[in-house]
């Protein structure tokens, strides 16, 4: 084997490292953000989840309170829960609320501004589970649910968008592969190609 083929070879092989290398940061860069992205996803649904879980238990206790007739947790606690309830409505719009979250979460806080009214008025006349305020905890029931049964439609949707995202990662990758072996041929020919030796057998 002489200088120039030996230079041959070592170009091609080199080039043929140099784009697998490329080809594989490219790919680890896409599989990098495609992680990234389904744990943001994750993470955004799941404390989504923990601040509407918190919040319908925290809405049941209230409404538990009412229906036993205790005066008393409206006196010593209702205030905090119901700042603790705010707090926890205001996280979740901020925990990456879809359009449809962010409607029903509007819902869900008028009637609970609507119960604090409520509350106040309760006080003063000693009255604290009444009719409206039934209406009142059905309605914040009915948002709570609407909330969670949107959860788990948009929690199955950003589910299947990554799913896609992966699966079209992985097809590129199997061009890829494909497109460095018809490279690697297309090297060996030039390498082994000899112009002058078929020139002079002609």
């Amino acid at each position: 084997m002489n200088v120039l083929k030996k230079v041959k070879w070592v170009l091609a092989i080199s080039v043929v490292f140099l784009i697998i290398l490329a080809t594989n940061l490219i790919d680890k860069k896409h599989f990098l953000r495609i992680e990234e992205s389904i744990e943001n996803i994750y993470n955004e649904r799941l404390l989504a989840k923990e601040l509407l879980l918190n919040v319908s238990i925290r809405f049941h206790k209230k409404e538990l309170a009412y229906a036993l007739n205790d005066t008393a947790y409206l006196q010593s606690k209702n205030d905090v829960v119901n700042t603790e309830i705010g707090k926890s409505l205001q996280m979740f719009d901020r925990a990456g609320a879809t359009k449809q979250e962010r409607y029903i979460l509007d819902d869900l806080n008028e009637n609970h501004a609507k119960l604090i009214q409520l509350e106040s008025n309760a006080q003063l006349k000693g009255i604290l589970y009444s009719s409206e305020c039934v209406e009142i905890f059905s309605a914040i029931n009915t948002n709570i649910n609407d909330l969670a049964a949107e959860q788990m439609k948009e929690g199955k949707n950003q589910k299947r968008l990554a799913n896609d995202a992966v699966n079209t990662v992985k097809l590129f990758s199997k061009m890829e592969i494909y497109m460095l072996i018809f490279l690697a041929l297309i090297l060996q020919f030039i390498v082994l190609y000899n112009p002058k030796k078929n020139s002079i057998e002609s």
